[in-house]
């Protein structure tokens, strides 16, 4: 049973220009990142948030009623270099990972059940400017392509199942020559070379709240959803 889950939530989100950081934006009355810790809490998972040096106080003092523990970014950059932050809190052989600051639907007990590393994917009518999922006939993640599809496809949520052993090979992870960061994506690419499959998965709902626009799209939505189920979005 799966039992540990780290929320990146080290982005500044510049192209926002909120007060606060993107977690701590609202969806239907609430900051993104409280959504996320009451479903995860109430579904028995402990909780690892990564955060900026700079974040931490501000998150320490919205959070301080949730059972959280805090580890800081170094200097490193990118989604892995996030998660390799957070190596300490991790024990177990496998762990859930999601994006702080975007909007997930799935059921959070049976995902505490998996027994496989794992990609969760959603379904888009228009993957453009999205990584997708290729997959075999077993079900299995074959790659990870990024922004190089258009059309209907299975997009790259950010969310997953990740082996613990994902820390021992983080310096083998290639450096972006752009911008510096090491990637998530990559970092599946090596443990896939090295002999662990990844298991592809289907989520209700997800969407990146990358903009105003997009956060506007994903409040909507959220009230929409639960408006007919009155289920709690995470």
């Amino acid at each position: 049973m799966i039992k540990e889950a780290v929320i990146l939530a080290g982005g500044e989100g510049k192209r926002m220009n909120a007060a606060v950081p993107k977690p701590l934006l609202e969806i239907n009355g609430k900051p993104i990142i409280i959504s996320k810790i009451e479903k995860l809490t109430a579904a028995g998972f402990e909780i690892c948030l990564v955060v900026s040096e700079k974040s931490k106080n501000i998150f320490e003092q919205k959070l301080v009623d949730y059972p959280i523990t805090y580890v800081v970014q170094g200097q490193e950059k990118g989604t892995a270099a996030a998660l390799c932050a957070a190596k300490d809190f991790v024990k177990d052989d496998l762990f859930l990972v999601e994006m702080g600051d975007d909007v997930y639907y799935f059921d959070a007990d049976k995902v505490r059940n998996y027994e496989n590393p794992t990609v969760f994917g959603f379904e888009m009518e228009d993957v453009t400017g999205y990584g997708v999922l290729i997959t075999d006939e077993r079900g299995n993640v074959t790659d990870i392509l990024e922004k190089q599809r258009s059309g209907k496809g299975i997009a790259n949520t950010g969310m997953y199942i990740m082996p613990k052993s994902f820390f021992d090979l983080y310096k083998d992870i290639p450096v972006n020559e752009g911008n510096g960061e090491r990637y998530l994506t990559n970092a599946i690419s090596l443990l896939r070379k090295r002999g662990i499959l990844f298991d592809a998965k289907n989520i209700e709902f997800w969407v990146g709240i990358n903009t105003p626009e997009q956060l506007k799209i994903a409040d909507t939505k959220v009230r929409e959803i639960e408006s007919l189920n009155n289920k709690r979005f995470q």
